[in-house]
């Protein structure tokens, strides 16, 4: 034999074991990307439903935050109404008041005065 024939020998061994090799993590390659397929053909078929569930639920939170701010425009408004209310009922009530105050302690000072001029 000569080195030629050793040589090409040793080389289509190696290409053979290359080969092999390729075909092997081919294959391995061809199992994982079926596995992912599956995989995300799952989670689509679970995904799905979930987003309609999660449509129908920012449906209703929408819903509930329109009633919500309704709600909260009725007490605004009824605060200010009562606010109103609470001024005119201070303005109506107090006026009096200060000059009833006013009335009896002039009445009162009158009252000393006359007192002390008896006194006398």
């Amino acid at each position: 034999m000569n080195w030629y024939s050793v040589l090409y020998t040793v080389l289509t061994i190696v290409v053979v074991v290359l080969a092999y090799f390729i075909v092997s993590v081919l294959i391995q390659l061809a199992k994982t990307l079926s596995s992912l397929n599956s995989l995300i053909v799952n989670i689509q078929a679970e995904v799905i439903p979930l987003l309609s569930e999660l449509k129908t639920t920012l449906d209703n939170v929408n819903t509930e935050l329109s009633t919500v701010e309704d709600i909260v425009k009725s007490v605004q408004e009824v605060s200010d109404k009562v606010n109103a209310t609470t001024t005119v009922a201070q303005e109506i009530i107090s006026s009096p008041l200060i000059k009833l105050a006013s009335f009896s302690a002039g009445a009162k000072k009158a009252l000393s005065s006359l007192v002390k001029r008896e006194e006398k």
